[in-house]
């Protein structure tokens, strides 16, 4: 609460009434498709950074900071970040230099020469979780403008819920020129008693039995402190008459300080299971990346030529590893036991994972209006990884990989376009399991393969349907006979997606999605039976579906449901055991009025009505994990 108090009597000298910025947030009719969307707080669609068509755009490197590549590893606050979109299927097309599973595309949240002051409370019961914000926009001169904002997160010790964090951000934009803009920026969130939530994994091919999601069954000292840092500085203008420059250089950093993982291991049917506590020191994950790209575009007639030259790079570097575990014994899931913190930690010497990666293109995109567009894309990565243990002399893997892509649109007419696209790309994996033997090591750079198509219709004015298949092919990665995370095989998905989005209605706003996913693992341990043709944790279905109802006639109050459901998964590598489907429902109101002519927002949902409850397995590690009880959610905004 302080911080945001200091917060407010900071910025209130800046006061004055403007457009609204935080009190017109409105998800629903913000979303442009159902593929995916994050303003402020809220999100929705079928995908989001962490999870698209199956896999992990952040994870393979897939983030775009207005447009440019950023390799992000710290966490961007939703304060400094106005929105997110997930670039698929149609969407995808004129993006430069596409990549498999897709792009999460973000915007800052600029100043935009007005002056408006946005206190915000949100409020999650019954877990206690309390957020207070405050974000300012205001101009210094004609030509110069900033944004600052504060943040503070607060959950007192009620279940498990229990960590505190809070953060602060500022961006400039500067506009010397017409022709020239520079943007620097900076985010920073310091996280601390967050506790652990356990990680539960089975003793054979059966689920662990139901717990009470509001009570903590880890341990209070065994929390978390993490520092997230991200800045950088974005640069673009004109520099001839059909020739644009855009340029931005990032640095993304977190360091997790105190760091423990509480495990459930061999838990059987009756939730009894070993209680092992790991601590591990210092991990830290830092990046350096940017891209600069020079655009030029031409026209003639009906026709738009673009050509895009680019180099994009990055310089990671992962300090990770040197666990140690201590073991207590058996324990039961879902109840409470006090253990005893060691008085020492036998920790080991950490890893040292350094990757330098530089990526040069070249790519044309071909317009022809009303008629369709074509573009191809040529990349050349360089990539080099240096990995060993910290101060020894580290074993260095090279891989220099030709890139490519192509698209196609054809407007079959003003309402119907059809598209196709293939793209090859190079990304990481992540890092290995908490239960591997090589735990948190970075995984090798791979190959991936994606191609795509699909159409888009227009039903009516304002409302689109967006529908399409794919295919992705990566290697896939699991735990050899040795515990160690490797590739074993390769990993195919082939889905069906669908959006449709618009207001068929007067006053009714709908956003509804679905994908249907097949993902089939093949290579040796498929064939000899030791894993199963299917990956556990993998969703075979998704579908959302998001309705507002707030006709003019009632002032800004609107109504708002929603409906999710989750396929069965299978939960083991064998394929022998399955996590029941998932259907949640929740439902809200908002209501936009103002006071004293200040425009303000309130908002109530209730999260899963019914408080449905699901185990979730996380199918790189067999690890299961509750799913989310029922939220309420209450957050009032106001723009001064």
């Amino acid at each position: 609460m302080r911080v945001w108090l200091l917060g407010c009597a900071a910025l209130v000298g800046f006061a004055a009434p403007a457009l609204a910025q935080r009190a017109d947030e409105n998800i629903v009719t913000s979303a442009e498709d159902a593929f995916g969307t994050r303003v402020g707080s809220e999100n929705i669609g079928l995908y989001s950074p962490n999870s698209a068509r199956g896999f992990n755009p952040m994870q393979a490197g897939n983030v775009r900071l207005e447009g440019l590549y950023f390799d992000q590893q710290a966490f961007l606050g939703r304060a400094i970040a106005r929105s997110t979109t997930m670039r698929v299927g149609l969407s995808a097309q004129s993006y430069p230099f596409q990549a498999p599973t897709g792009i999460a595309d973000t915007a800052l949240f600029l100043p935009d020469g007005k002056t408006t002051f946005s206190p915000a409370i949100e409020l999650h019961l019954p877990v206690g979780i309390n957020v207070f914000s405050v974000d300012a926009k205001f101009p210094i001169t004609d030509t110069l403008a900033m944004a600052v904002g504060t943040a503070e997160f607060m959950s007192p010790i009620n279940g498990w819920a229990a960590n505190k964090s809070f953060q602060v951000n500022s961006i400039v934009d500067w506009k010397p020129h017409e022709n020239f803009e520079l943007i620097p920026f900076a985010f920073y969130q310091r996280g601390f008693d967050a506790e652990v939530a356990p990680s539960v994994f089975t003793g054979g091919a059966f689920l662990p039995p139901r717990t009470d999601r509001n009570v903590f069954y880890g341990q209070y000292w065994a929390d978390r402190s993490t520092d997230d840092f991200n800045a950088g500085v974005i640069a673009r203008g004109n520099i001839f008459d059909h020739w644009r420059l855009q340029a931005g250089v990032f640095r993304s950093d977190v360091t997790r300080g105190k760091n423990y993982v509480v495990f459930f291991r061999n838990v059987q049917t009756t939730g009894i299971g070993n209680l092992d506590i790991q601590r591990s020191p210092e991990h830290q994950s830092a990046s350096t990346s940017g891209e600069v790209r020079a655009s030029g575009v031409y026209t003639t007639g009906s026709f738009r030529h673009t050509v895009h030259l680019a180099v994009r790079g990055r310089e990671t570097r992962r300090l990770f590893g040197g666990n140690a575990t201590v073991s207590y014994g058996p324990a039961m899931i879902g109840v409470h036991r006090d253990v005893a913190e060691p008085a020492t930690w036998a920790l080991g010497v950490r890893d040292d994972d350094l990757v330098k990666q530089y990526t040069p293109g070249v790519s044309y995109v071909g317009q022809w209006a009303g008629v369709g567009e074509f573009s191809v894309g040529l990349q050349k990565s360089f990539y080099r990884r240096d990995y060993g243990k910290e101060g020894a002399v580290p074993t260095q893997t090279k891989s220099q990989p030709w890139l490519y892509n192509g698209t196609l649109a054809y407007n079959v007419t003003p309402r119907f376009a059809l598209y196709t696209s293939y793209t090859r790309g190079i990304e990481e994996f992540g890092v290995a399991p908490d239960n591997a033997a090589n735990a948190g090591q970075p995984l090798p750079a791979q190959l991936t393969k994606q191609i795509d198509a699909g159409l888009r219709y227009t039903i009516m004015p304002g409302l689109t349907l967006n529908t399409g298949v794919f295919e992705i092919k990566k290697p896939y990665f699991d735990r050899d006979p040795a515990n160690v995370y490797t590739v074993v095989g390769g990993l195919r998905h082939r889905g069906v997606e669908i959006s449709l989005t618009g207001r068929p209605l007067p006053g009714v706003t709908v956003v509804a999605g679905a994908v249907l996913l097949k993902a089939r693992v093949s290579g040796l341990p498929v064939d000899q039976g030791v894993i199963g043709p299917i990956a556990p944790g993998t969703t075979p279905r998704l579908v959302r579906l998001n309705l507002q109802y707030g006709p003019p006639s009632w002032r800004g109050f609107s109504i708002e449901g929603q409906v999710e459901h989750e396929g069965a998964t299978y939960a083991n590598r064998l394929n022998t055991l399955k996590v029941d489907s998932l259907t949640t429902f929740s439902a809200g109101a908002r209501y936009s009025f103002q006071v004293a002519g200040t425009p303000t927002n309130v908002r109530l949902v209730v999260n899963n009505l019914a408080n449905t409850f699901k185990w979730r397995v996380d199918g790189n590690s067999g690890r299961y994990s509750e799913s989310t009880p029922r939220v309420v959610l209450f957050r009032l905004a106001a723009d001064f």
